[in-house]
């Protein structure tokens, strides 16, 4: 079973998909801060990561303004290789150029259909999960 936090603020949408993902075979831990996103990526390993662009954060005036995007970054700046994607009610180039910039790995609005989303999580997972087994032959054949 693929595990994936959903670092997202809003309790209704999140339960509602949490619910519908595990139906599919994920086990989904929501993550409700900014702040709790990245502490979770260092405490356990998890398959894919979705983040809303806009998310809370305990600490910020603005708690809401693209904080989905300072997650992305302290999780890459952890060196975390984990596919991450933006699953966002926000539309437009900006939010997505954005949030490829910041390193997600995909981006995806929230009007996108379920199946859609599973299945981009599903690839993006089989790639990552490739590219640890090559990784893992090429150290093979360099200790030979």
């Amino acid at each position: 079973m693929n595990s994936i936090p959903l670092v997202d603020d809003e309790a209704a949408i999140c339960v509602e998909f949490a619910r519908t993902l595990e139906g599919v075979g994920f086990r989904v831990e929501v993550a409700p801060t900014v702040e709790s996103g990245p502490s979770r990526a260092e405490t356990a390993r998890f398959d894919a990561i979705l983040v809303e662009f806009n998310v809370r954060s305990e600490r910020e005036a603005h708690p809401r303004s693209g904080n989905g995007l300072k997650v992305i970054r302290q999780i890459r700046k952890l060196g975390e290789t984990v596919p991450i994607l933006i699953f966002t009610a926000m539309k437009g180039e900006f939010y997505e150029t954005a949030s490829l910039d910041a390193g997600a790995d995909d981006f995806l609005p929230k009007a996108a259909s379920i199946p859609k989303l599973v299945s981009r999580l599903r690839a993006h997972i089989r790639k990552h999960e490739q590219g640890a087994n090559y990784l893992s032959t090429e150290q093979k054949r360099v200790s030979i």
